[in-house]
């Protein structure tokens, strides 16, 4: 006849590990390219689930070990890991892009804040990005921190050129940033007229 256990006796409880906001799966495998990951995080930020002030969060929907309730998490209190990660996997996604690919989505980056710029919070076309009017174009380059000059074209302010080759140099800056290197080398004529992609990569990471 089994015994029924003790009352008052200490038992075992197993341990959960939280789920992390994203299948770090899907960042693994370059090839397997899931959209919806980047749209959970997109959903999280629309939500208000990370705030423009970095000390204003709330707790997430998880808790990491040996968190409770009341606790503070300072690594909970940014979102400079979860940018960081995001972007990092953007860029994989992005680098992927060919430059003959015109409808091809490009994915936006995180700000610094945790929020996508306004006039880039959802994926675009290689063409929308191309044919974007130059005030949104530029508005998105200061979102990211970006330079709207002509150094990506090895040019400086100086150089007289027109609005046409204005816009390209700003074109190669941000397809740079975002890690589609095929799309910024084709705009820019060639691997030479783009910034070197490790400096724009350090610039988001």
């Amino acid at each position: 006849m089994s015994r029924s256990p003790r009352l008052g006796g200490r038992m075992d409880m197993p341990q959960y590990s939280p789920s992390p906001p994203f299948d770090m799966e899907e960042f693994r495998d370059h090839h397997a390219i899931n959209h919806r990951t980047l749209e959970r995080r997109r959903q999280m930020t629309e939500s208000g689930y990370f705030s423009s002030r970095r000390n204003a969060f709330s707790m997430p929907p998880f808790l990491p070990p040996g968190c409770e309730p009341d606790e503070e998490c300072e690594s909970y209190h940014n979102t400079d890991e979860i940018v960081r990660r995001t972007n990092l996997f953007v860029q994989h996604i992005n680098a992927l892009i060919s430059p003959l690919a015109h409808y091809s989505q490009l994915q936006p980056k995180m700000c610094n804040d945790g929020r996508f710029p306004v006039e880039f919070n959802t994926p675009r076309t290689v063409e929308e990005i191309r044919t974007m009017d130059p005030s949104s174009l530029d508005r998105i380059l200061r979102a990211y921190n970006l330079p709207t000059d002509l150094r990506s074209l090895r040019m400086t302010s100086n150089d007289i050129v027109g609005a046409r080759m204005a816009n390209k140099a700003k074109l190669c800056t941000l397809f740079d940033f975002l890690g589609a290197v095929q799309l910024a080398e084709k705009v820019g004529g060639g691997g030479n007229a783009t910034v070197p992609s490790i400096l724009a990569r350090s610039m988001s990471l």
